[in-house]
């Protein structure tokens, strides 16, 4: 790093330093307002108790939170950065496109002045969505995860024990095996759709999410352990599961809306009508279980593969804008909402039934509150306990993700409905154009970001 990039990140640095503590000479009942915009409508995901605990941790400072649908977030946020008028701090959907338009403040010099910083803090990879070449530019501060619903009524009618936490995706299929009644509608695992996604890593090592590399270059998909896992998550879903009601006569590949699915069910799922033992699920429908279910039910990671136990995780980013005038206020806010240890607890407390999002940082006396309320059910303190081994979804933060899903899922479909082999689509046809598209995308985002940061 040349002399003068060192000074300029030390006088910054100092600068932070100096405006974190800058609050303590402001009149009294003088205020900094900041806006702040995400795509929670009001009253949902607990936005409304969490900025007024802000505030009142931080009187001098006032929040406004301003909704934009995230049909339309891009758009109104280009229009208001082209007004000079972009939020102080904002929800990041694909923080590399943000960083291009100059949207987004460079947090890594504000964190490096907090001694309260901690990356470590910080579930497996949940930090790489707001990396870009090694500098924050976004920080996680909602993080959900998938695992396993249980229906225990169900497995007691079968005389199944609970499964332990350290489970095998073969305990799954067995003990599926076990509850398929087709004659009476009732299956091992209500759906199995997330499988492709979820399974292949825990057979593979090399891959992420749907078959994707660690790297986030190219997808897998003419590897033999990604072939296998792809494979034998088509099978499992039209053998072990009520999807298969759907998808058995290849007519349509949303097994859900097929006829045969909705006479057996009518429009109540086959796992709330104790017809079916497992469910995928996440962790954002713990207050719906808790208010709706009357059955008993648990809940387990997903299972250990061949190479690994790998719990898929979501998180909601924010960053600051570069051209807030109000950075000192909106960076307080933006710490108090991510890794601030007191403010997480506040969250855990005022987030009312259950809190919406499942604490971003690994800290005891924080997850000790989660763990506490109780419309967190049976078994989630086991599914913490994997959440190191997390891996977090790629398609906001890897360059041409999203749109390789476009081309993946219908060819998908074709081989879950069975009107296609996977060796026929996969290894040559489906790799050969999504792995050019990530080519063509990533490179194209690395020479403007070459223009904006340098090389």
């Amino acid at each position: 790093m040349r002399k003068t990039s060192r000074i300029w990140i030390t006088l910054l640095a100092m600068a932070c330093i100096v405006a974190l503590s800058s609050a303590a000479v402001l009149a009294e009942g003088e205020k900094t307002k900041i806006l702040y915009a995400g795509w929670a409508w009001p009253g949902n995901q607990s936005q409304e108790p969490r900025i007024k605990a802000f505030q009142e941790a931080n009187p001098d400072i006032e929040v406004e939170y301003l909704y934009i649908p995230l049909e339309e977030y891009p758009q109104r946020l280009t229009a208001m950065a082209a007004a000079g008028e972009l939020p102080d701090v904002l929800w990041t959907f694909d923080t590399y496109r943000y960083v291009i338009n100059g949207w987004l403040e460079d947090l890594t010099p504000w964190l490096e002045a907090d001694p309260t910083w901690d990356p470590d803090l910080f579930w497996g990879n949940s930090l790489s969505p707001g990396t870009i070449r090694g500098r924050l530019f976004s920080l996680p501060f909602q993080l959900q995860c998938g695992m396993i619903a249980v229906n225990k009524d169900v497995l007691n009618r079968f005389n199944l024990r609970m499964p332990d936490p350290d489970w095998t995706w073969e305990d799954l299929w067995n003990l599926s095996l076990r509850m398929n009644r087709p004659a009476q509608n009732e299956y091992g695992m209500e759906d199995a759709y997330w499988t492709w996604e979820f399974y292949s890593p825990a057979w593979s090592d090399k891959i992420t999410w749907m078959g994707l590399s660690l790297d986030g270059t190219r997808f897998l998909y003419d590897d033999p352990d990604v072939a296998e896992a792809m494979k034998w998550s088509v099978e499992f879903e039209r053998t072990n599961t009520a999807e298969s009601l759907g998808l058995a006569d290849g007519s349509r590949p949303d097994a859900w809306g097929h006829e045969a699915f909705i006479e057996a069910y009518g429009n109540v799922a086959p796992f709330e009508q104790s017809k079916a033992g497992f469910r995928w699920d996440w962790s954002w429908s713990f207050g719906w279980w808790h208010d709706n279910w009357e059955f008993d039910y648990a809940v387990l990671p997903s299972p250990v593969g061949p190479a690994r136990q790998v719990t898929p995780l979501i998180t909601d980013n924010m960053g600051m804008s570069a051209s807030s005038k109000n950075k000192e206020a909106a960076f307080r806010f933006l710490r108090w909402m991510t890794y601030d240890i007191d403010a997480w607890k506040t969250r855990m407390i005022v987030e009312t039934p259950v809190p919406m999002s499942m604490p971003v940082i690994n800290d005891e006396s924080v997850w000790d509150l989660y763990l506490s309320n109780e419309a967190v059910p049976e078994g989630m303190a086991a599914v913490v306990e994997t959440l190191e081994n997390g891996l977090v979804e790629p398609g906001r933060s890897i360059p041409g993700v999203s749109e390789a899903y476009g081309i993946i899922t219908p060819e998908r479909d074709q081989v879950r409905m069975g009107r296609a082999n996977y060796d026929d689509r996969f290894p040559t046809i489906v790799n050969d154009q999504i792995n050019q598209l990530l080519a063509d995308t990533q490179a194209a985002v690395n020479e403007a970001l070459d223009e904006v940061l340098g090389r």
